[in-house]
């Protein structure tokens, strides 16, 4: 019988947020976009979500979506924001953000084109940091390689599966215990 407590991360939990956190830590004031390999996009966005809910000020999540009416889903400044364009209104929600987190990159690719490409080398010249999570960094590295661009991989698959529960139960006891 499991009798853990749900708000209690796991130690994988623990141990994949760690090394999320300590990748960014080392990017900051190196590069400008660092293009993420080898943690499933679900378990990204959950913990880009939860980082951008517990930092508003300085951390900012989207979530790029490859087809439907929006383009992108998120959290800025944190708030649930929807978006239809990577245009120049989110532009402007996301300057001030120290840190941008972003999922969904591969799909949106194929759908967004030129338009995703611009917008990353807009996040290469304006933003401190932009992390976006890839299953291929190649393609975006060499459109965007002029600009400091990095790529870094969680190579330990372990804790890559249990990322979702450890941000799952940060937002719901986030939800309960404002």
């Amino acid at each position: 019988m499991d009798t853990q407590d749900p708000r209690e991360p796991l130690a994988a939990d623990l141990i994949l947020a760690a090394q999320l956190d300590r990748v960014t830590a080392e990017a900051r004031g190196h590069h400008r976009l660092l293009f993420l390999e080898c943690v499933p996009d679900d378990a990204f966005a959950l913990w880009a979500r939860t980082k951008a809910i517990s930092e508003p000020d300085d951390v900012a999540y989207i979530h790029l979506l490859a087809s439907g009416r929006g383009v992108i889903s998120g959290v800025i400044a944190g708030l649930e924001v929807d978006g239809d364009d990577l245009d120049d209104d989110l532009n402007t929600v996301l300057f001030g953000r120290a840190l941008v987190l972003v999922s969904g990159i591969d799909k949106a690719r194929q759908h967004l084109g030129e338009r995703l490409f611009q917008w990353l080398e807009w996040a290469a010249i304006r933003l401190p940091l932009t992390v976006a999570n890839t299953a291929d960094a190649m393609p975006f590295v060499s459109r965007l390689g002029r600009h400091p661009v990095a790529v870094d991989q969680i190579l330990d698959g372990r804790f890559s599966g249990t990322a979702a529960e450890l941000a799952g139960r940060v937002i719901k006891s986030s939800r309960k215990n404002p």
